[in-house]
């Protein structure tokens, strides 16, 4: 399984995804051992990360494009609970409860992840032991994000599941952009993600498009107006500015 190599590692220095990046949250030298230790390796669309019932052997962080992580029923429906962006860990919660995942884990579109096995980050932590800090608090605000999306799933209207999963999936480069875009999101993996049937987010995405808040092209999704999409994801919070 691990077909990590050191000379596919990107380097940390010049990535434009470094600010966003978990390794930010390190200090100068925590940096420093971070990106001389972790692997690397590139990963074509829908290529399998890991597998459920897999033992973890390390954790992963995405460098570049993105990795979903779901489950699966027998018929081969799938269920999303995450989708990793440029500079977010995964695979880390069954690393540290030492169980094997949960869930599958694929490339979407191509992906370049970062690789730290287990003795190499255990030789990481003892050298670095204030990362265990920004682990623990990782882990926590996961299990917290959980918990919001299981409240979601029981109660918010199918177009505010599907405003919220728009705003998640807005690509890096034009999320600060007053034309903000979405990119290789499939109205299936809208589904999977909301868990709604795929007629329902066919039919809100129309609904989003009628109303002039987003607009459907061929190979992606423009906002048109991002401040009405964040009211239809959540009425009750404070008004974007």
């Amino acid at each position: 399984m691990n077909r990590f190599t050191k000379d596919q590692a990107p380097d940390c220095g010049p990535c434009r995804f470094k600010s966003v990046c978990f390794y930010s949250k390190f200090d100068a030298q925590a940096q420093k051992a971070w990106n001389q230790l972790k692997t690397g390796r590139k990963f074509a669309d829908d290529e399998a990360i890991y597998s459920e019932g897999q033992s973890p052997l390390g954790i992963y962080l995405v460098c570049k494009g993105r990795a979903k992580v779901f489950s699966a029923d027998a018929k081969g429906q799938q269920m999303i609970t995450w989708i990793r962006h440029p500079g977010e860990l995964f695979g880390h919660i069954a690393f540290f409860s030492e169980q094997d995942y949960f869930g599958n884990s694929r490339a979407m579109g191509d992906t370049i992840i970062s690789f730290m096995d287990k003795r190499t980050l255990e030789q990481f932590l003892e050298q670095h032991p204030r990362t265990y800090k920004l682990l623990l608090h990782k882990v926590a605000s996961e299990l917290r994000a959980l918990q919001l999306k299981l409240k979601d799933t029981a109660y918010k209207p199918a177009r505010s599941k599907v405003a919220k999963a728009l705003i998640t999936a807005i690509s890096f480069k034009s999320k600060d952009t007053d034309k903000p875009a979405i990119f290789g999101l499939k109205r299936t993996e809208i589904a999977e993600i909301t868990g709604l049937a795929l007629e329902t987010v066919v039919r809100t995405l129309a609904e989003l498009e009628k109303r002039n808040v987003i607009k459907r092209e061929i190979k992606s999704i423009k906002i048109l107006d991002y401040k009405t999409l964040v009211r239809i994801a959540d009425p009750h919070a404070k008004s974007v500015e």
